[in-house]
């Protein structure tokens, strides 16, 4: 078996793994497609390797499926009803339907039987020497002070305004991306975002979350595989209107630093 089919194999399994790991839901695994893999690869295998290869697969895709079973199972025997389903179900019910079993469920927390002289005579002496709300709510002794005025270019000398609009700051991110990969190319997120310091690393990320969700990139992230790519747009996504997208950063220091040792 080439080293690419054995990579693809690799990867069914790592997805398995995600799986019974909890990051991955078992019903977003594809296991059609996983069969096919498996399939397809089978004739091909020779060594021990392969073998070994191979049945860990087709193992991974069985706790898969028991986890999908597992998730029906947990589900019926919780009574989990659609939200939709029980929203068309209550619609569709008539006003003698609707308060029959709203008489048969409900269970109210304070019944008359409850209420005694005693419990009465408690919540009138809490009323009764509750400070009134004029005097816990008096106003603030205020003092009008002349205020000034400043420039932009004052505020900026002062450091309350930035050199550069953060907008331009995002359109000249985008532009470097271009020089770097061309109109509509693509790069590894880690190869995008790395720098020699950890701390520009995170000012990059952070610019970078912000570039995809103002439309000038895209990322991809391909699970198969376990790789993260930022996508160059061409032309911007300018209308304000539209909805944004945004991307989680987590820049861990043990793994930049692998980076940079890579």
């Amino acid at each position: 078996m080439s080293g690419r089919k054995r990579d693809e194999l690799e990867g069914v399994i790592s997805l398995c793994r995600a799986v019974q790991a909890g990051s991955v839901e078992p019903f977003a695994v594809d296991i059609d497609y996983m069969l096919e893999v498996i399939r397809r690869y089978y004739p091909e295998t020779r060594s021990l390797q392969d073998f070994c290869t191979d049945a860990a697969a087709i193992n991974g895709l069985s706790e898969v499926l028991q986890s999908q079973n597992d998730w029906i199972q947990h589900q019926s025997t919780t009574l989990y009803k659609d939200p939709f389903l029980l929203n068309q179900q209550i619609q569709h019910m008539d006003i003698s339907a609707l308060a029959d079993s709203f008489l048969r469920s409900w269970h109210p927390m304070v019944q008359m039987e409850q209420l005694s002289a005693k419990t009465l005579a408690g919540s009138l002496g809490y009323w009764t020497d509750l400070i009134p709300l004029a005097e816990r709510w008096k106003e603030s002794n205020a003092e009008l002070v002349d205020a000034g005025t400043a420039t932009e270019e004052e505020a900026r000398a002062l450091g309350y305004l930035p050199e550069e609009g953060f907008a331009d700051v995002i359109e000249g991110f985008w532009r470097e991306l271009e020089a770097r990969v061309g109109p509509g190319g693509r790069i590894v997120y880690w190869d995008w975002i790395g720098a020699d310091t950890y701390e520009e690393t995170i000012k990059r990320a952070y610019l970078t979350v912000f570039m995809v969700s103002y439309g000038y990139a895209n990322v991809e992230v391909d699970r198969l595989e376990e790789t993260v790519e930022v996508v160059h747009n061409v032309e911007p996504r300018s209308d304000p209107a539209q909805a944004k997208l945004s991307i989680p950063t987590m820049i861990d220091y043990e793994e930049w630093k692998q980076w940079q040792r890579e």
